[in-house]
């Protein structure tokens, strides 16, 4: 008997991988169908993608542009600057209380985080959440010529604002 050497039929169905052209597989994207080796592939919920399908994208709510980070900036200057004043007012009528001067920290906390978000369509990020931080700390210095000393409580309600600020955009 004779034996065949297979040359003919195996070429034609041996793929080789797009990406590593020496590398032989059987493997293809299940989205677009270029032959992928196991290098490459990418796992996804919906079966093996190649490595252009299988790019992962960011979700629109984490895509933030520099655009939005202007306007963050923009408005986060605004509520450093008129929480700052309204804290003094606080601090003029309540300032003698003590502790009470530093919960004014709580308002420009929610607001610092409300109104960033707000401007960038509710968007989130660690920029944003440095942006909001950084409102809650602008205001308390604005108002540190009227406060009286808080001390250690004082200080821990600052960091409850910029907790409160960072965790709506963060």
């Amino acid at each position: 008997m004779e034996q065949q050497t297979g040359t003919g039929q195996e070429e034609a169905q041996t793929a080789h991988c797009d990406w590593h052209p020496s590398v032989e597989t059987r493997l293809s994207c299940s989205q677009c169908g270029r032959n992928i080796c196991t290098q490459c592939l990418v796992q996804a919920s919906v079966g093996i993608r190649c490595p252009e399908c299988g790019k992962t994208a960011k979700m629109p709510t984490f895509d933030v542009q520099p655009t939005y980070y202007a306007k963050a900036v923009g408005v986060g200057v605004a509520v450093a600057i008129g929480g700052g004043v309204l804290w003094i007012i606080f601090n003029a009528i309540f300032g003698g209380f003590g502790i009470l001067s530093s919960i004014p920290a709580l308002g420009v906390g929610y607001a610092a985080g409300e109104f960033i978000s707000r401007s960038v369509n509710a968007k989130r990020s660690k920029g944003l959440a440095y942006i909001a931080a950084g409102a809650v700390v602008g205001a308390y210095i604005i108002s540190l010529p009227s406060s009286p000393q808080v001390g250690f409580f004082g200080l821990i309600i600052l960091f409850v604002g910029i907790y409160t600020a960072v965790q709506r955009v963060k």
